[in-house]
């Protein structure tokens, strides 16, 4: 092995090791994002009356029951992992990681949209529902998703500026 081939191969394994790290990023981020912005939005609810804080407290309580309600009765199952991984067909990578870069972007937009429906705080908690959903399955299976969606709201952010909620 040549000195060249040496140090090429170094810089091979330092690239494969940062994108690693991109991507458990984003796996990390993009729930994290989710979670804390239905937090932030339940807390303000809050703050304008008991009322509003208690729907949109149901809004985000909402997908997360209906996760476990699907979830729950496979676990302990020998072959959850399979049941789970036929509900939601493979799709390319590409194909999982636009859709979410939509979903991403289009989230961003309907932080800007205020109702006396709690629409964001359930679109919030479906998404994290959904990331959760396919972590519990194979973390491998969440990343495009994950990347996705962190895409679409930085490219938000980077376009169009920060939502003024």
């Amino acid at each position: 092995m040549t000195t060249h081939e040496a140090v090429s191969q170094d810089q091979d394994n330092y690239a494969k090791k940062i994108v690693i790290g991109i991507m458990w990023t984003a796996l990390v981020v993009a729930p994290l994002l989710l979670g804390g912005l239905a937090v932030f939005f339940v807390i303000r609810a809050f703050t304008s009356g008991f009322p509003a804080g208690l729907r949109s407290f149901a809004a985000v309580i909402l997908p997360l029951m209906v996760l476990t309600f699907v979830v729950a009765p496979k676990i302990g199952k020998e072959h959850a992992a399979e049941a789970v991984r036929g509900r939601i067909p493979e799709h390319p990578l590409w194909l999982a990681t636009a859709t979410m870069t939509a979903v991403g972007a289009v989230m961003m937009q309907l932080l800007t949209i205020s109702t006396s429906i709690p629409i964001v705080e359930l679109i919030l908690s479906a998404g994290f529902s959904f990331i959760l959903y396919l972590w519990a399955d194979d973390r491998d299976r969440a990343a495009p998703y994950c990347l996705g969606l962190v895409i679409g709201a930085l490219g938000y952010v980077i376009i169009l500026g920060v939502p003024h909620v």
